[in-house]
């Protein structure tokens, strides 16, 4: 493809790292800030920072069914909004001057929230809504941040197409595209002031990190190495 891509995952995986043979894998925790900064330590010191981060780490569990679990609520959000924050602020000190893309994966449940899942509900917002706003602050300095709405994710709950009419109707940014269909919404969604980006299919954060990172590169001129990085969902 031209472009290296280094995906982190928490543990490995031998059957995703198997089916990805071209991708760089590393194997540590979002949740720890000091294994991002010493990532990002070493490929500044290689000179091998990426320009383009599909952020997707994310695990869904039940906090408020029966009596509320601020344990797991806790959980939720260290690994869904903390993580992305996380790789966001160890990135930031090395990229200026430089142009960037972070790319951070959000969910329907913005829309339509499950109340047996509070933290999955708070941390997707709370990533919309940080990237929309980290993105005006930055966009002046060549720097996006873009949020990506995904769904459904491995259902066929939009089969009959009224839910997904429903998310367009409430979200007005919303450019909806299809995983056949990526490089003309991509232009706009990059060039573009919209941070929701809707696919009506999706089964792997992994796959579409390098769909989206396959179309958004030849069309997005930084002055980093064409280089990506992102945690695929750590679960």
């Amino acid at each position: 493809m031209g472009w290296q891509i280094t995906a982190v995952n928490r543990r490995k995986d031998r059957e995703l790292e198997a089916s990805f043979p071209d991708v760089e894998f590393l194997h540590f925790d979002v949740r720890d800030y000091k294994a991002v900064e010493n990532y990002f330590e070493e490929a500044n010191r290689i000179k091998q920072l990426p320009s383009v981060y599909f952020l997707s780490a994310g695990i869904n569990k039940v906090d408020n069914l029966g009596d509320f679990s601020t344990e797991t609520f806790r959980e939720v959000l260290d690994v869904n909004l903390l993580g992305v924050l996380n790789f966001v602020g160890a990135a930031l000190p090395y990229l200026k001057g430089q142009k960037a893309i972070f790319v951070a994966a959000s969910s329907t449940t913005n829309i339509f929230p499950n109340p047996n899942c509070l933290g999955y509900y708070v941390s997707k917002l709370g990533v919309y809504e940080m990237f929309r706003m980290m993105d005006r602050r930055y966009r002046v300095s060549g720097i996006r941040f873009k949020a990506l709405i995904l769904g459904p994710v491995a259902t066929n709950i939009f089969a009959s197409g009224k839910l997904a009419s429903k998310i367009q109707a409430a979200v007005r940014d919303m450019i909806t595209v299809s995983v056949d269909d990526l490089v003309g919404p991509a232009i706009r969604f990059i060039h573009s002031s919209k941070q929701a980006w809707f696919f009506p299919k999706s089964s792997c954060a992994l796959f579409f990190a390098l769909k989206v990172i396959n179309t958004i590169v030849p069309f997005y001129r930084g002055s980093a190495p064409a280089k990506a990085a992102g945690p695929p969902n750590p679960t």
